[in-house]
């Protein structure tokens, strides 16, 4: 029996090079005249971001394929469990059974939890999941452009500097945009996965309805090797308990966003545009010396990896 090639699949593991960008960004909290019952009071928190991640493995036809995942953050928890038939575009790929769209956003049931009474976590699980639909899956985001439909779900108050992302690179933390060089395959929808928790935190004197959500979204484009590329994000929402708030205060607050683009092109990447790796440019990636370019495809891969565009902001 002859010995197996050691550069067997070589060639397709090229094909889809491992070019990732990392993503952060922290909102200072921005009630900066919140109105309190007997006083003023100025409030400018940051939380620190979820960074600890924890080592699992997933089965392949080779054995386990161990890769860094994310610690799920205590409180009410659903995860994906839809799933839809693999198609060329997604075949062979972590996405191939990801449910098609928003069918893959799950939002657990809604229930009390501290000062918040299930009617309204269950409001704002929905204002969350129309927020993540906005900005990662309707084309009016994804190849238009235009954040109006995204801001206007968002406090008043919060909407200035969120808007101040979608001016540049930071955008991709909560949205995506299509580079408009390349296309959508549009026989395909995006393929989405992962996990919403939602827990009462307390800030200062402040009590919130704290929503984090942790999801992939896979899109695949026209081009002859059905190219992937992905966005994945973990967003903590905010609503504060609106007792004494300003209207202007009162409604979904973005705290904090931990994301990463993978297999992109890293001009568009530096651009805030989602576009795929350009094979022509793609570098030889030895299994060897780097992960599986497919498990940053996987909805529970850490979101604390490398950067080999370097547009990671510092």
């Amino acid at each position: 029996m002859d010995d197996k090639d050691p550069f067997a699949g070589l060639e397709d593991w090229g094909k889809k090079a491992e070019k990732r960008v990392r993503r952060e960004r922290r909102q200072r909290l921005g009630f900066w005249a919140l109105a309190i019952a007997v006083a003023a009071l100025v409030v400018v928190a940051v939380v620190p971001g979820l960074k600890s991640a924890v080592l699992g493995n997933r089965e392949s036809a080779g054995g386990a394929v161990p890769y860094p995942t994310q610690s799920v953050p205590s409180g009410v928890s659903v995860k994906t469990t839809q799933s839809a038939a693999p198609t060329d575009a997604f075949a062979g790929s972590p996405a191939a059974l990801y449910p098609k769209g928003a069918a893959g956003i799950s939002m657990p049931a809604a229930a009390r939890t501290g000062v918040f009474s299930a009617a309204q976590v269950g409001a704002d699980l929905k204002k969350v999941r129309a927020a993540m639909i906005a900005g990662r899956l309707d084309p009016q985001m994804l190849t238009g452009h235009k954040p109006d439909k995204y801001l206007a779900l968002l406090a008043p108050n919060a909407r200035p500097e969120i808007k101040t992302w979608f001016a540049g690179k930071d955008r991709s933390t909560v949205a995506t945009w299509i580079d408009p060089s390349v296309h959508l395959d549009p026989s395909e929808q995006p393929r989405v996965s992962g996990r919403t928790t939602y827990r009462t935190v307390k800030i200062g004197d402040i009590a919130y309805l704290r929503i984090t959500t942790n999801y992939i979204w896979v899109y695949a484009f026209e081009g002859p090797q059905h190219p992937l590329a992905a966005e994945h994000d973990q967003i903590d929402w905010d609503f504060p308990d609106t007792h004494n708030l300003r209207a202007g205060d009162r409604g979904m607050w973005i705290r904090n966003v931990d994301a990463y683009s993978a297999l992109v092109d890293c001009s568009a990447a530096g651009r805030g545009l989602l576009a795929p790796t350009r094979t022509d440019s793609a570098p030889a990636v030895a299994p060897s010396n780097t992960e599986d370019p497919d498990n940053y495809l996987r909805a529970d891969h850490s979101l604390d990896i490398g950067d080999d565009c370097g547009n990671s902001p510092k």
